[in-house]
């Protein structure tokens, strides 16, 4: 929750000065799962290789090719760029089968499946789960304090959870009334910002390595009336909001980066 927080905060500053052309979102997605690298992977690669220094790791996992279309193409078996072996022998086994072999070992299925209701194992609130299973957290009492405050970072960002779906609608009963209705602004203001920032053309859009190249006239008067608009309907602060400014600090940030490859 922290790093989603911080990086709304960042996502402010880097707006207000012109350090990115749009408003960067606070949440995880699909295809940048920081999360996940930063609180899980990372940190259980780097126990690995100082604990088994030298040793061939294989990390055994119950990914199965029936939970996604990306799934379903992986391979049994690979190593990857640590040298690891990622073995995965359950990869053709149905949800049956796996609960059934659970059953048959008189084993217990984990809590989230037998207690809590969830189709998988995540975060109480992942940008993964589906709506039954953000349902199913939210009617956990310990859930609702971290449920508010998840909804507030909607609220404050203008970006729904999970892309189009919003947490808050998934328990607005959870909500006081002032958070309903600042939700309900928030999503306004997120259909507002979209066209705003709709009239940044493809190649206006920020790249790796941006800026690229200087903005023409044009493009800049474009840009210095969307940041406008920007501005004042989430009340920032922003700088570079004139055509000049724009055109300056485009021409700082190349020469910031000339000295760096320098």
């Amino acid at each position: 929750m922290e790093r989603w927080e911080a990086r709304w905060a960042s996502s402010k500053q880097r707006y207000a000065e012109l350090s990115t052309v749009t408003l960067v979102p606070c949440w995880s997605t699909p295809s940048l799962r920081f999360c996940t690298s930063e609180l899980k992977t990372h940190i259980i690669r780097a126990e690995l290789r100082r604990r088994f220094k030298g040793m061939q790791v294989v990390n055994v996992t119950g990914v199965r090719r029936q939970e996604s279309a990306a799934r379903a193409k992986g391979s049994i078996a690979d190593r990857d760029g640590d040298g690891i072996i990622n073995w995965r022998p359950i990869s053709d086994w149905s949800v049956a089968e796996v609960f059934s072999y659970i059953a048959h070992r008189g084993l217990s299925a984990h809590m989230a499946y037998a207690t809590f209701g969830m189709s998988r194992v995540s975060c109480r609130y992942c940008i993964m789960s589906n709506i039954d299973d953000l349902k199913a957290a939210s009617a956990q009492e310990e859930a609702r304090p971290l449920y508010r405050r998840m909804v507030q970072l909607e609220i404050d960002s203008s970006f729904a959870f999970q892309g189009s779906r919003w947490l808050g609608d998934i328990a607005p009963q959870l909500l006081s009334e002032e958070m309903r209705e600042a939700l309900a602004l928030a999503r306004h203001r997120a259909i507002l910002r979209k066209d705003i920032e709709g009239q940044i053309t493809k190649p206006m859009l920020y790249v790796k390595g941006w800026p690229t190249r200087m903005l023409t006239d044009d493009e800049a008067a474009i840009l210095s009336s969307v940041r406008n608009k920007v501005t004042e309907i989430y009340g920032f602060e922003s700088q570079c909001l004139t055509v000049d400014s724009i055109h300056q600090r485009y021409a700082d940030l190349m020469s910031e980066r000339d000295r760096r490859a320098a």
